[in-house]
């Protein structure tokens, strides 16, 4: 009896020895992205840019009359002047934070802002003004695939992006993660 005592008591204190963190135990920190939030409020707007900016992620286009749309992939929609084809000038920027896609019917533009869907009134070309705002009418949180439009800007490991009801990824930062993120 006192054998087991002996061993339960042993035990006992082994059980209450410091040990290394879960995760460190595991898991090694390798360099990877993190993401950066925002308030939603501050990014989901619309602003114009009288002059044109420079495209960085070409998406699709969108040709009404002499005028082409064409998306710029998480920036906004730029406006491109086509009256004489064989010189097409960009003339215009509209910054729409977390634009994928765009349609436009009559003089009204259907644009995804992050989750929302917004109706632009482009009767007047250079003040275009969101008519409505429709919330949350886009899925934006997929475990498999999170915040499509704003993805990490490299291949790697990442920190697994969580889902707030009143904040947004704005960017994504270098900085060390848990090898255990996922790689996409």
């Amino acid at each position: 009896m006192r054998m087991i005592s002996f061993f339960f008591c042993v035990f006992l204190l082994a059980s209450c020895w410091p040990k290394k963190p879960y995760l460190e135990q595991q898991y090694k920190k390798v360099l990877g992205w993190i993401p950066v939030y925002g308030a939603d409020t501050a990014y989901k707007k619309l602003t114009y840019h009288a002059s044109p900016k420079p495209m960085t992620k070409a998406g699709k286009i969108y040709v009404m009359g002499t005028t082409i749309y064409q998306n710029d992939i998480g920036k906004g929609i730029h406006v491109i002047d086509n009256s004489t084809p064989s010189s097409a000038r960009r003339t215009a920027f509209l910054e729409l934070p977390g634009n994928t896609e765009m349609a436009v019917k009559g003089n009204i533009m259907y644009a995804n802002n992050y989750n929302d869907l917004v109706l632009i009134d482009l009767n007047n070309a250079t003040k275009p003004v969101v008519i409505k705002r429709l919330v949350n009418m886009f899925a934006s949180y997929n475990a498999q695939k999170p915040y499509a439009w704003q993805a990490p800007p490299d291949s790697g490991y990442y920190e697994c992006p969580r889902f707030y009801n009143d904040s947004i990824i704005v960017k994504w930062v270098k900085d060390s993660v848990y090898q255990s993120c996922y790689k996409f």
